[in-house]
């Protein structure tokens, strides 16, 4: 079972360099591949990608495109039957690729639970090892394990995730016309709920996430925030209705038939 990682990346390079010194030193196996997509201003990141070009497949786009033709991108370039998308501000746990593993199965998608420094809407851990300037890693891999709960719960269907690259690609992968990093991914996880595929939260592992950093930072964040309106209104266009939370962290309005589409 081999597994692709796929990091989409955009003017962050402290935090792409602890996600890849993570991901590279707490990993068990080295058969699985990594691919980071430079999602524009390459020239930003030049001294990560000579850092790691030998463990690392880096994909440079010199114009910024959006964090879901990135992802594209980097899915169609992988080589693995499963596919691992995460952040770039995320830090990978201690033996992150075989506990994920061990819970694959076809149809599945997986979320790998979340440690961050204050609570969270998400139900993740909380938990403070540090922000970007003052991260301590050897800690956060240390003391993670102690978090861990020997259990899978159905409230996934948010980022990271694992699953087969083959449904990635059955559903068109992520829709482009979404001028945001917003709701793109509610639109992704309905088309996955429509072909019947399921989701499930392991708590098996924490991955530790400082939060959003390219969306939060500066004049950056303003023009992200001010997109999400928009990209909700192209939702709601497109679907038919508002995109709203569920149970279980669906996004399918269950029980109802809207615009031809009757969502079970």
């Amino acid at each position: 079972m081999s597994i692709s990682v796929v990091i989409p990346s955009y003017r962050n390079p402290t935090c792409l360099d602890i996600c890849l010194h993570s991901a590279l030193e707490n990993r068990k196996s080295t058969d699985n591949e990594i691919v980071v997509v430079i999602d524009g201003f390459v020239e930003e990141s030049a001294h990560i990608v000579e850092k790691y070009f030998d463990k690392v497949n880096f994909i440079p786009l010199e114009e910024n495109s959006g964090m879901q033709h990135a992802l594209n991108v980097g899915v169609y370039n992988s080589r693995g039957e499963w596919v691992l998308i995460v952040n770039d501000d995320n830090v990978f746990p201690k033996d992150w690729d075989t506990i994920l593993q061990s819970d694959l199965k076809d149809k599945l998608i997986l979320t790998p639970n979340q440690i961050e420094r204050t609570p969270s809407i998400f139900n993740f851990v909380t938990k403070d090892f540090g922000g970007v300037d003052n991260f301590n890693f050897e800690k956060y891999t240390e003391e993670e394990v102690s978090c861990r709960e020997n259990t899978l719960t159905e409230d996934g269907e948010i980022f990271p995730f694992i699953m087969q690259k083959k449904y990635y690609m059955a559903v068109g992968g992520f829709d482009t016309i979404y001028d945001s990093p917003f709701i793109c991914d509610w639109d992704f996880f309905l088309k996955l709920e429509l072909i019947g595929c399921n989701f499930l939260r392991s708590r098996k592992l924490n991955f530790y996430h400082f939060g959003s950093m390219a969306t939060k930072n500066g004049n950056e964040s303003d023009r992200f925030r001010e997109s999400e309106m928009v990209a909700a209104q192209t939702f709601e266009y497109k679907w038919g209705f508002r995109p709203l939370r569920n149970i279980n962290n669906s996004h399918s309005p269950n029980g109802h038939s809207i615009r031809g589409i009757k969502y079970e």
